[in-house]
C-alpha cells in the first residue's frame, strides 16, 4: 500500500521564513558543538545557499509559486 503524499501550501513568506529559521539553527549548533573549522564551513554553506535562494524567494514574494 502507497502512503498518500500531503503537500499543504503556505504563503511564500512563511516558506522563507523557515529556510531563515533552519540556517539560524544550524549555524548556532554547529558553533556550539562542532570543532571551529566545521562550524566556520557550516556557515560558508549557510551563507551560499542564503545567495542562492535570492531569485526563488523574489519569486516566491511576487506571487509566482515555486510550481507555477
Amino acid at each position: 500500500m502507497e502512503r498518500e503524499r500531503i503537500l499543504v501550501p503556505v504563503p511564500g513568506a512563511v516558506t522563507i521564513c523557515v529556510v531563515l529559521i533552519h540556517f539560524v539553527a544550524a549555524i548556532v549548533s554547529s558553533w556550539a558543538a562542532w570543532p571551529t573549522w566545521a562550524a566556520v564551513v557550516v556557515t560558508a554553506l549557510a551563507a551560499a545557499s542564503l545567495v542562492a535562494e535570492q531569485p526563488r524567494w523574489r519569486s516566491m514574494l511576487a506571487g509566482q509559486g515555486s510550481y507555477d
